[in-house]
């Protein structure tokens, strides 16, 4: 991988705030990507979707269920992304959301380290 690291970054937080757009409608707060050698990190402030916020208070198992199935759907257009726009090696996409919060923490798991510590 030839681009420098920053670009880099600003590149996979384009790719990233995109896919929050196509699912919500909207983008994220402020994002973070840090790269450590086949490891990419972005930790989000997210907007909690306000239906999703209205059932956590009278049924949180329900709303619970439905954040899980967002994320899958969010992990497998993610990685789906990264590997189309910037041709990244990924071999898998974890995240997870603190809704009490609004924070979230992605992790894309690569192939090849891209940077050597």
């Amino acid at each position: 991988m030839k681009i420098p690291a920053a670009d880099l970054k600003q590149e996979i937080a384009r790719v990233n705030n995109n896919v929050n757009l196509s699912l919500f409608g909207t983008g994220l707060r402020k994002q973070r990507v840090t790269i450590v050698e086949n490891k990419i990190i972005i930790t989000a402030d997210h907007k909690r979707v306000p239906a999703l916020a209205a059932l956590d208070q009278s049924d949180r198992m329900s709303s619970r269920l439905a954040d899980v199935a967002i994320l899958d759907e969010y992990k497998r257009r993610l990685k789906e992304e990264v590997i189309d726009q910037i041709g990244l090696p990924v071999v898998c996409v974890l995240k997870d959301y603190a809704p009490d919060y609004e924070l979230a923490v992605t992790f894309i798991l690569l192939k090849d380290a891209l940077i050597k510590t």
